[in-house]
């Protein structure tokens, strides 16, 4: 370990010493060797080595806001899946209201769209290989070597997709040597979760690894109507993989995953209307937004597939590199990928049928990447290549809607007297002209052929400065197209001679298609400096773009949304290795702003919304008090708005504007064994949905029912997690129990919704306090 030179030592302090008092958040990552080569003491901060510049480098000399995770951290800390990682990243959350409708935000943008035309805001990737797609991109986190999430804008570094940030996940590859783990989970409902992993060599040159996660959980919303409850958890993922190594030159990786969900329906609950017995009309429950939910749907709608999701994905990935010389290697990434998903849903919170919904996505993808990398230990290293991408997706949305309802709905005769049941409409005389089922359907099509040419050189100017720069060249060769259809005319929409064949929120187009073409430049610029030893600050200026798209049935365009950063940030390890912080101030401007909307009839679009702007701050750190206690914490202040437009002034939807996290992990051997202590707090500040935050004159509803009331919004809350293990002395086996949400705190994920489009916003409940206990086994 070498020491701070003492000639520098009050500068660097007094530089990191903001940072040491107000940042957070923890690098956490699996033990590597220090400066000396020698393994780091128990006193000592893990560091973790990182790949985001294409190369192996320590986390502190890396001049990116990122924050890295190693499998085991993930392990210990339970993070089981995407949204459960959010809380503990300042500056990026996910929200899940299911594995088909994910939502990842990175400095207040927003990726969740399912549209089949729309491109990725925050590239999600597994091994540098994009996995974007917002119906395909919410996968398992197990058996991983480490997740690297990189913000800001990204485009140089991984591609198009990454206009304002990129997660990597990188997997566990196969090893030469034998090794084995298997964990078992349980808890209350209904709770079960086993994972396990075998790795093992067949030849000196051939070793394979396979590893399987099964997780189940029933319901936490109840189903007031009887049935499997909401919001349910079922998944099953397993992965294979092989790795060929014949030589010190040439190296091979072949991964293969497959995952398949299918939890209960989404609880999409109604605080317009109370719950009720469809059949008696009986009130069954209340309208809190984290109480029982009485929806359903009809009999017959697609195929019967009742209330809930069908997903499958699976993915083919050959990672190959080959050392052309000492100085030369050449990388290659190739992979196909193909996703699936039916979900049935009730967007309208109640149980009587006026409108049932489903989404049918499904995408294919295929990638090719060839990479060059220059290294000669001297002052210059580089990169550059090429890439194809090629994608074919499409998105289809079938809704059944009951006309009469309709027709009471938007008439303002909801409830009616008698209770809300189907037997007190059905014998409304006036109701007996309009259809009890018809079916509307309109399937949006895209598809991508796109070409990247990337360099990026890294000079050595000084032994202190680094500079760096990076440029990116994308050309897209698309095809949108868009057509629906219903199932016979709509008397409430108003169907006649005169007005032609009309549906009540799809209308009839015959399916077409339109061909475009899109090409953009994005670069990075970065300066860092080694103030002392593992203490340095760094400044970049870089670009993102979001391609242009067609949306709607009119194929309408859509401007590339382009985004411009500023970063400025400090990193380092202090105190003898014992204290790792770092932090970035940022400052974006966007010009196109691309943002999720609604048609007046509640189809869903991608509008332009604009200028927006965003600046920011982000921290981490990590401080090993004494061998056997580590304190690690995180802050994320975002203030992000949009400047001009219909929205202008508004915060961006799901960026609360602060965050916070905080944990300790304390140890304490025993003549018996080993104990582990660890409590996490998060925590964030008020935020919206939607970007019109509940405004009531930014919304635009249909019917007499306008939504007035702005409670679509979260207020700040916290979640208490708790964790506790015992491992037996000279065991390979490990005991634990485990509380997350301790303090039951009652929050929700989401409000608004589909049915926010008529006035009826629905809200989903976040999870209340789970318990559970595990045992695990290491090789």
């Amino acid at each position: 370990m070498r020491a701070i030179r003492t000639t520098t030592l009050k500068a660097t302090l007094a530089g990191v010493s903001l940072l040491a008092l107000t940042v957070a958040s923890p690098v956490l990552a699996a033990p590597t060797a220090n400066e000396t080569g020698a393994e780091p003491s128990a006193a000592e901060v893990q560091e973790v080595v990182v790949t985001a510049q294409k190369r192996e480098q320590k986390l502190v000399d890396v001049p990116i806001s990122l924050t890295a995770y190693s499998g085991a951290v993930l392990e210990e800390l339970g993070l089981q899946e995407f949204e459960e990682l959010g809380q503990f990243v300042p500056g990026f959350d996910v929200q899940n209201q299911s594995p088909n409708n994910p939502g990842f935000v990175m400095r207040g943008i927003t990726s969740d769209s399912g549209e089949a035309t729309n491109e990725p805001r925050v590239s999600v990737y597994q091994d540098g290989v994009s996995i974007s797609k917002s119906r395909g991109s919410y996968v398992e986190l197990f058996d991983l070597e480490r997740v690297e999430i990189a913000k800001g804008p990204q485009s140089t570094l991984y591609g198009r997709g990454a206009l304002i940030g990129a997660v990597n996940i990188i997997q566990a590859k196969a090893k030469p040597d034998f090794d084995a783990s298997l964990k078992v989970e349980g808890g209350d409902y209904g709770y079960f979760m086993t994972e396990g992993m075998v790795n093992a060599p067949i030849t000196d040159a051939l070793a394979v690894r396979l590893s399987a996660r099964v997780k189940k959980r029933d319901g936490y919303v109840e189903n007031l109507l009887g049935g499997e409850d909401f919001n349910s958890t079922d998944t099953v993922a397993a992965r294979l993989a092989v790795n060929y190594t014949p030589n010190d030159r040439f190296k091979l990786d072949v991964l293969y995953n497959y995952q398949q969900d299918n939890p209960s329906g989404t609880s999409f609950k109604s605080l317009t209307y109370a719950p009720t017995d469809p059949a008696t009309g009986k009130v069954v429950g209340d309208t809190g937004r984290n109480s029982g939910a009485a929806l359903s749907t009809v009999d017959g709608f697609e195929n019967g597939q009742p209330l809930g999701l069908d997903r499958r994905l699976w993915s083919l990935t050959a990672l190959a590199s080959y050392k052309l010389n000492d100085t030369l290697t050449l990388n290659s990434t190739s992979a196909y990928r193909y996703f699936s998903g039916e979900e049935v849903f009730d967007p309208d919170g109640f149980s009587l049928p006026l409108f049932v919904f489903a989404e049918d996505a499904q995408g294919k993808s295929a990638s090719q990447e060839f990479r060059l990398n220059y290294d000669a230990g001297g002052k210059i290293s580089a990169f550059g290549g090429v890439s194809m991408f090629w994608e074919d997706g499409s998105q289809r949305v079938p809704l059944r809607i009951n006309e009469k309802l309709a027709y009471l709905f938007l008439t303002g005769q909801l409830p009616i007297p008698g209770g809300l049941s189907m037997a007190v409409v059905n014998a409304i005389p006036a109701l007996s002209v309009f259809p009890s089922s018809r079916t509307e359907e309109y399937t949006n099509y895209g598809k991508t052929k796109s070409y990247d040419a990337f360099a990026d050189v890294t000079y050595k100017a000084t032994d202190r400065l680094e500079l760096a720069a990076g440029l990116r060249y994308t050309y897209d060769d698309k095809t949108s197209g868009y057509g629906a259809t219903i199932s016979s005319p709509s008397i409430v929409g108003g169907s006649s001679a005169t007005a032609g064949v009309r549906g009540l929120i799809v209308q009839p187009v015959s399916t077409y298609y339109k061909d475009f073409t899109d090409s953009g430049v994005t670069f990075r610029l970065v300066a860092r400096y080694e103030l002392a030893d593992d203490v340095n600050v760094y400044g970049s200026v870089s670009t993102g773009r979001r391609p242009k798209v067609l949306t709607g049935a009119g194929l309408s365009e859509v401007p590339a949304e382009e985004v411009t950063s500023y970063e400025v940030g400090a990193k380092a390890i202090l105190l003898d290795r014992r204290l790792n912080v770092d932090g970035a101030i940022y400052r974006y401007g966007y010009e196109n702003f691309q943002t999720s909307g609604t048609t007046s009839t509640g189809t869903a679009i991608t509008i332009n919304a604009g200028e927006a702007k965003a600046y920011g701050f982000e921290g981490q750190a990590n401080f090993k008090a004494t061998p056997d206690l580590l304190l690690f914490a995180t802050y994320g202040y975002s203030h992000a708005r949009f400047g001009n437009g219909r929205f202008e002034g508004n915060h961006f939807r799901l960026s609360p504007d602060h965050s916070f996290s905080l944990g300790v992990k304390a140890s304490r051997e025993t003549g018996i064994g080993t104990f582990t202590f660890l409590p996490t707090w998060t925590w964030q500040s008020e935020q919206f949905f939607d970007n019109n935050n509940d405004i009531s004159r930014l919304q635009s509803t249909t019917g007499t029912i306008k939504d007035t009331v702005q409670d679509e919004v979260q207020k700040a809350y916290g979640l208490l997690n708790l964790r506790l293990s015992y491992q037996p002395k000279d065991s390979p086996v490990t005991f634990g129990a485990f509380v997350t949400n301790a303090l039951d705190q009652d929050y929700i994920k989401d409000a608004g919704n589909t049915g926010d489009a008529f006035g009826i916003p629905t809200f989903i409940a976040g999870e209340p306090r789970f318990v559970g206990v595990s045992v695990s086994f290491k090789h």
